[in-house]
């Protein structure tokens, strides 16, 4: 489990760049922008709490297996 803030938005930027095939564009693009899946949230905003960190994980999860949420 990642506990602090500053590991949990590099795990959210990680996870991001690999879905998005290390686009660094894309990813940041759609880190800072609101997201449909996550209540409209940024989610980059969402690296303070380890519940929001594992919303945004699962999420993209989602989304590599072709799942749209």
């Amino acid at each position: 489990m990642i506990y602090e803030p500053k590991e949990r938005l590099t795990a959210i930027t990680n996870k991001a760049l690999e879905f998005f095939n290390n686009d660094n564009e894309a990813t940041q693009r759609w880190l800072n922008h609101s997201v449909h899946g996550l209540k409209n949230q940024r989610p980059v905003d969402m690296a303070d709490t380890v519940e929001d960190t594992q919303t945004v994980l699962n999420l993209i999860g989602c989304l590599e297996q072709g799942m749209f949420v």
